[in-house]
């Protein structure tokens, strides 16, 4: 069975002599120095890279992976030992990230090679210039590293054949799969040894709650619109944290009056970045709109050319489809808690502005677990970290081994 390898060599390879590089390797000692070194040594290159400086989103994979905060993981993945008990890697990993979040590949990576286990990662046929850059600096990278960091990660490109992702899911000890939920379903049909888990990370859906009163308050609103555009706009939002519905909390005037300033400010710094949006994009946003205004979701509409704005007047009417590009919907509330009856199971993150600690916790224990696993402030919707989906990928990477 033959395969398009992209690391650690770009080439056709056997499928069962690369698995064999890969599950004959051993495990690597969990944040080694030789790990740290190889991971910073990928950061300093992205930082470096002429074309990885065009993509913030490459900038914002290497500030996450720069030696400072590899130091912070391992000092916090040091915390986690027990006197009872050791970390141990699980073994090999097999990652299969979405086409349409360039840089999860590597965050997914990161945090497995990191406790030590070795890595086999799908890349789909939709090539993108981030992903290709990413690979290109990765061989680069490891080109220099020690034998041990070379024969424990395998890239491969392929489609959605079956017998490859099963043969990569036999020697797999766990399987880590973001996508929709038609992928995750499909994928889970591919059975795995016996002792190995699974991760899943399927569709969800992100909103934001801005306090009216607070934003009406602010001296610079620009800054606020700025890290609201970062959180939306970046993979035409279609990251599973970009925020999709908006909750102004407040007065109708001032939902009113903050909404309508706030958007518009969003719209101008869409301009000012030159975000383009593409034809089929906007045919499609387009589309949505008119079938959610028929089927009596949306009570408004703006088209802002950069982004269509849907006003909402019952929230319980509002499903979780979205076709991303750019499309918002809109309401208000008195008070945070009104959200709470709003929330399920598929809401992930909730960016916010205006609120305090106190506010956050008390709405999160209301929620009693019924949904959103990150309550981030605005402008780090994007930002990846340890804790996902209500999992700690430190954790999810090792196993305990007890000792009496």
């Amino acid at each position: 069975m033959t395969v398009e390898q992209i690391v650690p060599a770009a080439g056709k390879v056997d499928l069962p002599t690369a698995l064999a590089s890969v599950v004959q390797c051993e495990s690597l000692e969990p944040f080694s120095d030789e790990i740290i070194d190889f991971c910073a040594s990928f950061s300093r290159s992205i930082f470096k890279d002429r074309e990885a400086l065009q993509y913030p989103e490459l900038q914002a994979l290497a500030f996450w992976m720069r030696r400072a905060e590899l130091i912070r993981l391992r000092e916090a993945f040091a915390a986690l030992e027990r006197t009872d008990a050791l970390l141990t890697p699980r073994g090999v990993a097999f990652h299969i990230p979405p086409a349409n979040v360039d840089t999860i590949f590597i965050y997914s990576w990161l945090l497995s090679v990191l406790t030590g286990n070795r890595n086999i990662i799908r890349l789909s046929l939709r090539v993108s210039p981030q992903t290709e850059i990413l690979c290109r600096l990765f061989n680069q990278t490891l080109g220099a590293a020690p034998d041990s960091l070379k024969n424990s990660t395998l890239m491969v490109r392929y489609g959605h054949e079956p017998e490859i992702t099963q043969a990569i899911s036999a020697v797999a000890d766990v399987r880590v799969i973001w996508g929709g939920d038609a992928s995750v379903n499909a994928i889970r049909s591919v059975p795995l040894p016996p002792h190995a888990r699974e991760l899943t990370f399927p569709d969800r859906f992100s909103f934001a709650v801005i306090r009216a009163g607070a934003y009406l308050g602010l001296e610079d609103r620009r800054s606020l619109a700025e890290q609201f555009f970062n959180d939306t706009f970046w993979f035409d939002q279609m990251g599973c944290s970009s925020p999709r519905l908006v909750f102004w909390c407040g007065t109708e005037e001032d939902a009113a009056q903050a909404g309508a300033g706030f958007l518009e400010a969003v719209r101008q710094h869409a301009v000012k970045k030159n975000y383009q949006v593409q034809i089929a994009t906007r045919l499609n946003r387009f589309t949505f709109a008119c079938v959610a205004a028929m089927e009596g979701n949306a009570s408004s509409y703006q088209d802002l050319t950069e982004l269509t704005v849907l006003g909402l007047e019952r929230l319980e009417q509002l499903g979780r489809e979205h076709c991303g590009g750019g499309l918002l919907f809109q309401y208000r509330v008195g008070d945070l808690l009104e959200i709470v009856p709003f929330v399920n199971r598929r809401d992930q993150t909730m960016t916010y502005f205006g609120f305090d600690k106190h506010e956050l916790t008390s709405f999160a224990r209301k929620l009693k677990g019924r949904g959103v696993d990150r309550i981030v402030p605005t402008g780090q919707a994007l930002n990846f970290s340890r804790f996902w989906d209500g999992n700690d990928l430190l954790l999810e990477f090792m196993r305990y081994v007890y000792i009496a």
